[in-house]
């Protein structure tokens, strides 16, 4: 179910046509090629290493010089990149121009003629090292003078400052709680001793000591006790106040020169567009270099061995035939040992929601797409957290306007189920009465049209508003059950379908008469005979063969009842973690009430109603994003374990043609030189 077919094709082509008939395939791109190189040697393995690691270097160098100038263009601001300001996009001829100076190797570091690209690179390269030499020599400037500013009261030239023939000095700290008592000790003991306070810090006294060295052997444990240590100043000679001067001109110094490069970065930043087309093109030769790695190739011939869509090989075969006469295209149908690629094929409508597919894992080739399962299912959930029709109408809003300005770039898929999400809500929204922040009741009390839309008021009949989504969890749960028994119909697995699959979905099915009337609904006595009777029948061909494996009896029979009690408890906790929505939705009507009854307390005076302006402007769009993140997460999390393991395992590879792929910029044929 929505899976392309796929089949195995095989190219077996002439050595001379290697290069250009991988740059076909790459325009076509069609083929997922499968890496099955048996490392046959040729006498262009060589050559081909040396220019991928030449290309690879280059990219390298790209991808530094377009990180560099980022941060040197003019910022678009969040909300402009995040509606239109992303990929630069590019007119095909524009591209094109850019690939055929690529190709004549005016980009290879071997061209006597730079392009200006790589001129850019170089100018960029020095610029780059040059700041990060500023940086490290400005960090040492300022560790100096760190360690130099609370000596800067010392007039004394630092060369004066050495022991002489009969005198000690000693440049360094006492801790500032002992050092009145250090001096008294010190002069207690009758000891001729000079001392120069230098500064005082919060926890230190910088001072130079002098005395005699026929009494240094008194004095040195005395200070050692104390706590005083030596200090070794960064510089050996001149004033401490000059080389300060020094270091500061030098600061300064730098900050020119970091400005001069600034300025040069910005205007450089002009190019940065061109070089991320340059990489993306560059980036195209190196996939071409690289994939020819995975072919099994001899001295003539060489051949490709991949996927493509069922559909597109006759294509392949038309257009590849009529350009090379030396080649010859096999195509067949998977076997049952295969394994192929997969791609996903969903409606315009579905298709979005292969994202939350794809977050969970591609299904294996042979394996349901649930995708289009899914679909409705997320869509209500996300509705049903919000339960507020402004909002899903702010959403789906929004989520349009950013689609209109990327139409050309390309819209995120996130974006498309946000807009559907959004419409959805608007409408159960409507439903329940919620219009940014109001409820059914105070539609009713104004009188708005709006209320002959409302059919049920969660804030009035929380019961039934939780008891729908409990049924609403109910169907999902038994939906996921069904499918499960149409992989065993369609594998052929008749036992697991009629002995394990089909009873519980008729147990599952029928409990609802049972439901009804203990909700009040009169049903006939003798529907309620047979519902049991079935339900009984069921109950019991489950027991019996749930354990078939198993061949004691006795096993086999606690097996069932095992299975009978896993399929309750199991049903029955998927379906309670449904009330999960019930709650979101409460919570976003709760705070959307309150943001609109404080703006309503503020309301009374001039400065009050600026204060309710700014609580409305920043309540309202706070709450439809927390609780529109909360509610995806949550609904995609319900998909996730409640849904998909009853009958979907995924793990699949996904079909990834060979292809011109574009990291930096966007391709569109509607732009002119």
């Amino acid at each position: 179910m929505a899976v392309s077919q796929m089949q195995r094709v095989r190219i077996f082509a002439h050595s001379s046509h290697r290069a250009s008939l991988i740059k076909d395939l790459q325009e076509l791109e069609i083929v997922h090629i499968n890496n099955i190189n048996e490392d046959v040697e040729s006498s262009s393995e060589g050559e081909s290493k040396t220019k991928i690691r030449n290309l690879q270097n280059d990219l390298s160098r790209l991808q530094s010089t377009i990180q560099y100038v980022y941060n040197y263009e003019p910022k678009k601001g969040l909300l402009n990149s995040f509606m239109g300001g992303g990929k630069p996009i590019f007119s095909f001829s524009e591209f094109d121009e850019i690939g055929k100076k690529i190709e004549a190797d005016e980009w290879q570091v071997s061209s006597r003629r730079a392009t200006e690209e790589q001129n850019v690179c170089d100018e960029c390269n020095l610029m780059g090292d040059h700041l990060t030499r500023l940086t490290n020599q400005e960090s040492r400037l300022h560790s100096e003078k760190e360690n130099l500013i609370h000596w800067l009261n010392l007039d004394s030239p630092i060369e004066n400052l050495h022991d002489t023939e009969k005198t000690a000095i000693r440049v360094g700290t006492i801790p500032i709680g002992i050092y009145d008592s250090l001096i008294n000790e010190i002069r207690s003991s009758n000891i001729d001793l000079s001392v120069e306070v230098i500064d005082r810090t919060i926890g230190e006294v910088n001072v130079v000591m002098i005395f005699l060295k026929s009494e240094e052997q008194i004095i040195a444990p005395i200070l050692a006790k104390n706590g005083f240590s030596m200090v070794s100043l960064p510089i050996s000679s001149g004033k401490v106040i000059d080389r300060l001067k020094q270091i500061d001109d030098g600061i300064a110094d730098i900050s020119v020169q970091r400005n001069r490069i600034k300025q040069r970065s910005s205007e450089l930043a002009f190019h940065r567009p061109r070089l991320m087309a340059t990489y993306d093109y560059m980036r195209e030769m190196l996939d071409r270099e690289e994939v020819k790695a995975s072919f099994t190739h001899t001295e003539y011939t060489f051949m490709i061995d991949g996927w493509s869509r069922k559909s597109d090989v006759p294509k392949m075969k038309e257009i590849l035939s009529k350009k090379y006469e030396e080649i010859e295209i096999e195509a067949s149908d998977p076997t049952d040992e295969d394994e192929p690629p997969v791609e996903l094929k969903n409606n315009p409508v579905v298709r979005p929601y292969r994202m939350v597919t794809s977050l969970y894992g591609i299904p294996h080739y042979r394996e349901i797409d649930p995708t289009k399962l899914l679909a409705p299912f997320l869509t209500i959930g996300f509705a049903i957290c919000l339960t507020d029709a402004g909002y899903g109408f702010t959403v789906a809003l929004l989520a349009g306007i950013i689609m209109i300005l990327n139409r050309k770039r390309g819209v995120s898929d996130l974006i498309r189920i946000l807009f559907l999400c959004g419409l959805t809500t608007g409408l159960i929204g409507a439903i329940t009465g919620g219009w940014y922040g109001f409820t059914a009741k105070d539609l009713e009390e104004s009188g708005s049209f709006l209320r002959h839309f409302v059919l049920l008021d969660p804030n009035v009949k929380q019961l039934e508003f939780l008891a729908l989504i409990v049924l609403f969890g109910y169907i999902e749960v038994c939906f996921g059950f069904m499918v499960k028994t149409y992989i065993s119909l369609k594998s052929r697995d008749w036992m697991s379908a009629f002995c394990d699959q089909i009873p519980w979905v008729l147990i599952m099915l029928l409990a609802a008469v049972f439901v009804l009337g203990m909700i009040g609904v009169e049903v006939p006595s003798m529907a309620k005979k047979i519902a049991l009777a079935v339900i009984i029948l069921c109950a019991l061909i489950i027991v019996a063969f749930a354990g078939r494996d198993v061949k004691n009896i006795a096993g086999r029979i606690g097996s069932g009842i095992f299975a009978i009690y896993g399929n309750v408890t199991g049903t029955f906790g998927d379906t309670l973690s449904y009330m999960r929505l019930f709650a979101l939705g409460l919570a976003t009507g709760i705070i959307a009430s309150s943001v609109n009854t404080i703006a309503g307390m503020l309301w009374t005076s001039t400065p009050g109603k600026i204060g309710a302006i700014l609580v409305l402007i920043f309540g309202h769009p706070f709450n439809i994003a927390i609780n529109a993140l909360g509610g995806f997460i949550h609904s995609m999390r319900l998909q996730f374990v409640e849904f998909f393991t009853k009958f979907y395992e995924g793990g699949g590879t996904e079909f990834n043609p060979f292809k011109k792929k574009h990291i930096y910029i966007g391709i569109s044929d509607e732009i002119k030189n």
